[in-house]
């Protein structure tokens, strides 16, 4: 019986599949018939809808905030993304889906619920903490404790891990769509000027960061003029994002110390030791790694790859699932000790 991994984020869908390495990765938006509900595209094709859809049509993401909203428009959602991913046909796979460390047991029913509508026969659920440190190459199962910083979609997920498992968590939703919102809204009051969250998204990502760049960047920006709602141009400077991106960062810095305040001594001691691992795409934001470590006074660890941390800690786990006997489980709460 071979196996998935799933990271089912706020942004993106990544698919592991044992043996094969990661077979998949999409964002997670659904395109449907206002009226009907009736599914018209997922992933790419539907992202490409936001902000341009007709009226008949409604791109959404069904899961917010770490969590899943719409536990149908998921479940299709999922069924699609397994369907290319090569699983088709009469064998169902098992299904370990990476769930944030603060997730309710209501949540964690609608997550399991998604993961048998997309046609898994079983479904496993792990704490993205853990995976995420896994996938960065740090052993979760070591007792030196180690902070992990997860920055999404939707949320940043802090977590300080120990022996496999979460010792201490937080989460924030302050992570990549808080800070696309800030540009779209300091568009619209520097320059009276509306875009779309799209736009606000590529900007931030073309020359948008925490720290001052070495190459002082523009960028050309299009959209809706406020006062009279005509086309209008304007062009935005590196160095007027860096203080809208920079609040942004300050706040999840507050929250990580927040949590190390709350951490027993013994494993905040450790943290000299092993460092920061940083993970998510918010991750990839210039200048977010060099500031954290800065402030905080550790070592941060950035993968090359930083959004395929949590599905590439999966793969520790695929091969040990036939062992487990119960049909759905939860690895999180239960500490199964198979990390």
């Amino acid at each position: 019986m071979f196996a998935f991994g799933m990271d089912l984020g706020t942004s993106s869908v990544l698919l592991y599949r044992q043996g094969k390495g990661i077979v998949l990765r999409e964002p997670s938006v659904v395109a449907v018939r206002r009226r009907s509900g009736q599914v018209v595209s997922v992933g790419q094709k539907a992202r490409d809808m936001l902000g341009r859809t007709p009226e008949d049509l409604l791109a959404v993401r069904p899961v917010r905030g770490g969590v899943i909203t719409d536990c149908e428009i998921a479940g299709t959602m999922a069924r699609t993304m397994l369907r290319r991913a090569g699983c088709s046909g009469v064998f169902r796979p098992n299904l370990l889906i990476c769930v944030p460390p603060l997730v309710s047991e209501l949540e964690e029913r609608a997550v399991i619920d998604a993961g048998l509508q997309a046609g898994a026969s079983k479904v496993y659920l792990m704490e993205q903490p853990v995976a995420a440190a896994a996938g960065a190459g740090i052993d979760p199962r070591s007792p030196k404790g180690t902070l992990v910083v997860d920055i999404g979609g939707g949320t940043t997920d802090i977590a300080v891990i120990s022996m496999g498992a979460v010792v201490r968590a937080a989460s924030i939703r302050i992570a990549g769509d808080s800070c696309d919102n800030a540009v779209q809204a300091y568009l619209r009051e520097a320059h009276h000027l509306y875009i779309g969250l799209s736009t606000a998204e590529y900007i931030k990502c073309e020359i948008g960061g925490i720290l001052p760049r070495q190459e002082k960047g523009q960028c050309t920006v299009r959209g809706r003029r406020v006062s009279d709602g005509l086309p209008a141009c304007v062009t935005v400077t590196a160095d007027e994002l860096n203080p809208v991106l920079r609040e942004q960062a300050e706040q999840i810095l507050a929250a990580v110390c927040e949590l190390i305040e709350d951490t027993p001594p013994e494993l905040v001691g450790d943290l000299t030791e092993t460092g920061l691992v940083l993970t998510g795409g918010g991750s990839k934001l210039y200048g977010m790694d060099a500031y954290l470590s800065h402030e905080l006074g550790l070592e941060t660890h950035l993968s090359d790859d930083p959004e395929a941390c949590v599905i590439q800690g999966t793969s520790r786990v695929l091969n040990r699932l036939k062992h487990q006997k119960e049909g759905v489980i939860n690895l999180a709460r239960r500490r199964q000790g198979i990390v």
